[in-house]
């Protein structure tokens, strides 16, 4: 009779390799096989609550875009600022580019704040590894040659685009330019010269909101846009720095009205298109995050998908009359000048054949 003990069961297949194992021939995996992102940066930026979300969102499908999933959060001492990097410096580059959001997002996934039916937020997955992100950086910086700042740039965003691991347009394309959105840093002349040195073929795209609709929405958003006199005034300092943009730089930037975007999408979407160099394709019509429809980020109720067009006039039930006259006496002029050139901006429509 034998006395020795009973053999164990073999261990399953699926067990064989450690949980830190098996992680790291994942992170392998794509560090050896990295998508290099080279393409030129179509920025969306002007004053919170203008529709810079939608219009990233919309962006968010397109075959031939590497969309960011959320706020581009690589300025610095704040978003609001290009980031300054020194090309002496290597050491200071990823830690000055990294975008801390990215933790959290990973840990509870991407939601943006808003009103939505009970139990309708929406949560997405974010799966991102930080760590990996490093990893691709420096392989990226490795690869070289880094000359300029556009090179530095190039490395984090690829870094980025291959670390988001579910990244659902990753390997589709070709692809054609990079989209994001970045509030308030348009505002600032330096910024958008700094961002055209950088990227001397990229677009600015800078949307303007009808300043009693946007004071509707804004004065919820913060505390800041709260008083209707000091809010208009950082509303005409980010229209004024749009139109100014404009003029010194008319191939490159773009006007759109937050109005046009939402009551003519198509046709607006349609014109960017043309200007940016992608494809038209429906998806551009809706708002989607990673692929997947999103909500509006409202702070007025939400319960459906897709564009909301009836903000735009929602302020005349949320303001007083003498608030609103209050506004069109005092930025009404600049609006229309606005929507002039948000006209030139869009480029004609292709004939038809």
């Amino acid at each position: 009779m034998s006395t020795g003990s009973p053999e164990e069961p073999p261990q399953p297949r699926w067990e064989r390799l450690s949980p830190a194992r098996e992680a790291e021939l994942v992170n392998q995996a794509r560090l050896n096989h990295f998508v290099p992102v080279r393409e030129p940066l179509v920025l969306v930026s002007q004053i919170p609550r203008s529709g810079g979300t939608l219009l990233s969102q919309l962006f968010d499908g397109h075959a031939e875009c590497h969309a960011h999933p959320h706020e581009v959060w690589i300025g610095h001492p704040s978003s609001a600022h290009w980031p300054p990097l020194d090309l002496e410096k290597r050491d200071e580059w990823f830690p000055i580019l990294y975008e801390k959001k990215t933790v959290k997002y990973a840990q509870r996934g991407y939601r943006k704040s808003g009103r939505h039916e009970v139990g309708a937020e929406d949560v997405f997955p974010f799966l991102f590894s930080a760590r990996l992100q490093k990893r691709i950086f420096d392989a990226a910086v490795a690869a070289g040659p880094v000359r300029t700042e556009r090179d530095v740039l190039n490395a984090y965003f690829t870094s980025y685009f291959n670390a988001w691991l579910d990244n659902h347009n990753l390997y589709t394309g070709p692809k054609r330019v990079v989209t994001g959105f970045t509030p308030r840093l348009a505002t600032r002349a330096s910024n958008v010269a700094s961002f055209f040195s950088a990227y001397p073929d990229g677009f600015l795209v800078a949307i303007v909101r009808d300043p009693r609709s946007w004071f509707a929405s804004a004065r919820k958003h913060s505390e800041r846009y709260a008083e209707v006199e000091r809010a208009i005034r950082l509303w005409r300092r980010s229209a004024e720095a749009t139109l100014a943009a404009a003029d010194r730089y008319p191939d490159r930037v773009c006007v759109v009205t937050y109005e046009q975007l939402v009551d003519e999408t198509e046709a607006v979407m349609s014109g960017l298109a043309r200007r940016i160099g992608i494809v038209f394709d429906p998806v551009l019509v809706t708002p989607t995050f990673n692929g997947r429809p999103i909500r509006a980020n409202s702070h007025h109720q939400v319960a459906g998908f897709g564009v909301l067009s009836d903000r735009t006039s929602m302020y005349r039930s949320l303001l007083e009359r003498e608030t609103i006259d209050a506004i069109e006496r005092a930025a009404g002029d600049l609006y229309e000048r606005a929507e002039a050139a948000a006209g030139k901006s869009r480029p004609p429509e292709p004939a038809r054949v």
